[in-house]
């Protein structure tokens, strides 16, 4: 197996989601001498169930081998992040839910942002993930520590240009999105009562204006403080939740 097939996954969150998700292999658990904590217990015990080889190595080796990463003694070296096509990605959200949200992000090239933002979409209830082929953090050991297991669980696919992608989405029925600190209105105005493809930018650059053009409407943040403004992955969760809290009204209203 070449090492470039083999991702790097740290951290007890990551590893047990990964494994508990079993949508990528895993060769080998690597676990540190000593760390006994009931959390690293009941993954190595997982790993056990799955049969995977789990190698012990002495603290210091550990902590070389795994220097700058925040490993809460344990890795484990998985199969590739599996991603879909966009027409998957579109069919799958619409198996969940009638009205599914999609993120769309243009320009996220921290590989901390883009886990942040993957581990909000997923718990805040968004269907799958759109990002660009150029100009986009890799899926990396960074980005799934960060998301804290969620990669594992949200949906993706990798799309070579954005603009038609978004075509394609108009077409599937999706009103896309912007969201940006000059938008037409605020987040908490908009009725998310259709199906959404969101759109978020990079932190320097904001959306592209090419992209902008394409956005059906754009939504901004209100803020009140002296900085007035959020890097991308606080700015994700807030229209991310503010999308769930508007479904969750309406659901609770008709039950």
């Amino acid at each position: 197996m070449k090492p470039t097939e083999q991702s790097l996954i740290v951290g007890i969150n990551p590893v047990r989601e990964a494994l508990l998700a079993s949508k990528r292999r895993c060769y080998r658990l690597i676990v540190e001498q000593g760390k006994t904590p009931a959390r690293i217990q009941a993954v190595i015990e997982l790993a056990k169930e799955k049969r995977i080889p789990i190698e012990p190595l002495p603290k210091t080796a550990f902590n070389n081998k795994f220097k700058n990463q925040v490993h809460q003694g344990i890795a484990g070296y998985f199969s590739i992040i599996a991603t879909l096509e966009l027409e998957s990605l579109i069919e799958s959200a619409f198996e969940k839910t009638s009205l599914p949200t999609l993120v769309i992000l243009d320009g996220i090239q921290d590989p901390q942002n883009l886990g942040a933002i993957i581990r909000s979409a997923e718990t805040l209830g968004i269907q799958g993930m759109i990002l660009p082929k150029h100009g986009t953090s890799a899926l990396n050991e960074t980005v799934a520590k960060c998301s804290s297991g969620a990669i594992e669980h949200l949906p993706i696919a990798w799309v070579t240009n954005l603009a038609r992608c978004i075509e394609q989405l108009k077409e599937a029925g999706f009103w896309v999105v912007g969201v940006m600190p000059d938008g037409e209105m605020p987040c908490y105005q908009y009725e998310f009562n259709t199906p959404v493809a969101l759109v978020i930018g990079g932190e320097e650059k904001g959306i592209r204006p090419l992209l902008k053009k394409s956005c059906d409407v754009t939504l901004a943040i209100p803020m009140k403080g002296q900085l007035e403004s959020l890097n991308a992955a606080s700015a994700s969760a807030v229209v991310f939740y503010e999308n769930l809290r508007q479904k969750k009204m309406r659901d609770d209203a008709k039950g």
